[in-house]
């Protein structure tokens, strides 16, 4: 009696084994199928999965009802689900150009897992990573952004796991674009510094790690810093080459590919030995102002400012950077009738003058690692030329005889492949060199910059700007000002060309005048 009782124990738990593997398996095709679907070349069809969406729905529905036990087959699954929540997530929102659009994107509750609300966060760093202690995740998670390894056309199976990590985590290191190798350094993806502590236990550096599974290993000397994480979607419809017939592969070779300087927007920080020099020419003229009221009123006389700003950028690090500034300004007060042109060569009289008004040193940071698209710049300028106001000398007010502090937040973002839209906000705090009443004023400049990508070396961009300075009272004077300009790659990814043209549209207790700009930037990579 008591082995007839054990014999059907056993076929019971074997009935349940057999049936907990045909889930398994019926949902590892179904996810298969799904992925052989939506995904081409590492890329994701989002349009397709969002008129689709009942089928995703459906699938992750049974990842949330199934039963895990063995440690492999849950592994895959945890591997599958989080992909598929990724979709999930870009597909609901759907079009976007980035992940980064969406508000939380990694801290949404959209997953649920025995019993508990999840988000992609969770189930990356408190359960895969946590448990399983395996560095090659990080190349089978895909974050629905180019900058993460490309997503398979095939889901994660138990019965082949360790063999379809170990290929993906290879074909991303062999990747001469993911793991970029000169003579000189080392290039890898801020995968590598958002998670290093994974690849180091078991690891002396990171590039130890990488020629495990590298066809060519790296010598291990080589100097190593971090490329800027591309937050672009991973969207089929929107990464294709200028045919527009044929998917951009993550997997092809593009190590010898010349970068845009479209890509160094000023939100962007440089790696380590890259820098660059910005020469940016300023010249505004006025006949006529603003009043305390806003109208406009005629002045007697033209004035035209000269700014030549020069700055150097050198970068320490991916998200550390460090340079200079130096201004040369000049000003002439000339005869009303007088063309802003025919001032540029500042005659040295009574009234006009030109000097060297400022220098000092500057940083640059990411404050937010995954917020690669936001930087700070913090630059101090130190007073050069004496009475720069000419309070003494009777000469025209060049500038203000102030150490100035001027912290610029930059941000941009992507629309889609051929537009970009980038803000910066810039407190200026000037602080009078002697102790007078007003020692310190205070500007907090906006700006707003909406660009077009004709081309990978002609960009046009239209510009928005507001500039209010602060007195005792609130807003002692404002101006509004609005222009059009272009950029050309003279050498691509290495020497660029700018100019533009902006008009002060309305304000008070400000000049009414233009800006006529023109600019060269070098950048050396």
């Amino acid at each position: 009696m008591l082995k007839l009782k054990i014999y059907f124990l056993a076929a019971f738990l074997f009935s349940i084994k057999a049936t907990s593997a045909q889930s398994i398996d019926h949902l590892t095709t179904k996810t298969d199928e799904f992925l052989k679907k939506s995904v081409k070349s590492g890329l994701v069809d989002y349009s397709l999965v969002k008129n689709n969406i009942s089928e995703l729905n459906e699938l992750l529905n049974l990842y949330q009802q199934i039963k895990l036990e063995d440690n492999n087959e849950r592994k895959a699954m945890l591997i599958n689900y989080y992909n598929l929540g990724t979709i999930k997530l870009l597909a609901d929102n759907y079009p976007i150009s980035s992940p980064q659009e969406i508000t939380g994107f990694f801290d949404k509750n959209i997953l649920a897992y025995k019993g508990d609300k999840l988000s992609l966060n969770d189930l990356e760093n408190k359960i895969i990573r946590k448990e399983y202690n395996d560095p090659r995740v990080h190349f089978v998670l895909v974050c629905g952004a180019l900058g993460c390894p490309p997503i398979t056309d095939f889901a994660y199976d138990a019965n082949k796991l360790d063999e379809q990590m170990t290929q993906q985590t290879k074909l991303a290191l062999n990747n001469a674009e993911f793991i970029r190798v000169d003579a000189k350094r080392v290039l890898v993806s801020e995968i590598f510094k958002w998670y290093k502590e994974d690849f180091l236990k078991e690891n002396k550096s990171i590039i130890q790690f990488i020629n495990k599974y590298k066809n060519t290993p790296i010598d291990e000397k080589s100097s190593m810093d971090y490329y800027t994480y591309s937050w672009r979607i991973n969207d089929i419809k929107s990464v294709v080459n200028e045919s527009d017939t044929q998917p951009y592969d993550p997997s092809e070779q593009t190590a010898n590919k010349k970068l845009s300087t479209q890509e160094f927007t000023p939100s962007v920080l440089y790696s380590k030995g890259q820098w660059e020099y910005k020469h940016f020419n300023n010249l505004y003229s006025q006949t006529e102002g603003f009043d305390n009221e806003g109208n406009k009123v005629k002045y007697n006389n033209r004035g035209t400012y000269l700014s030549s700003i020069n700055q150097v950028l050198f970068g320490i690090n991916s998200r550390f950077n460090v340079g200079f500034d130096f201004w040369i300004k000049s000003v002439r007060i000339d005869n009303i009738n007088s063309s802003p042109l025919s001032t540029l060569l500042f005659q040295n009289n009574t009234n006009a003058r030109t000097a060297l008004s400022g220098i000092g040193p500057k940083v640059k940071f990411q404050p937010f690692k995954h917020l690669s698209r936001l930087s700070i710049q913090s630059t101090f300028l130190i007073p050069t030329a004496k009475d720069q106001e000419g309070l003494s000398n009777g000469r025209p007010f060049l500038s203000q005889d102030s150490y100035i502090s001027i912290t610029q937040v930059f941000y941009d973002q992507p629309i889609g492949k051929k537009i970009q839209l980038f803000f910066s906000l810039s407190p200026w705090v000037y602080i009078k060199k002697k102790s007078v009443a007003n020692r310190t004023s205070l500007s907090s400049p906006l700006d707003i910059f909406v660009s077009y990508f004709p081309t990978d070396r002609f960009t046009l961009y239209a510009q928005q700007g507001y500039w209010p300075n602060y007195g005792e009272n609130g807003i002692a004077s404002w101006f509004s000002q609005q222009g059009l300009g272009t950029k050309y790659q003279i050498i691509k990814g290495k020497l660029e060309i700018e100019s533009s043209y902006t008009k002060f549209t309305m304000g008070r207790n400000q000049g009414a005048g233009s800006t006529y700009n023109f600019g060269l930037r070098f950048i050396h990579l």
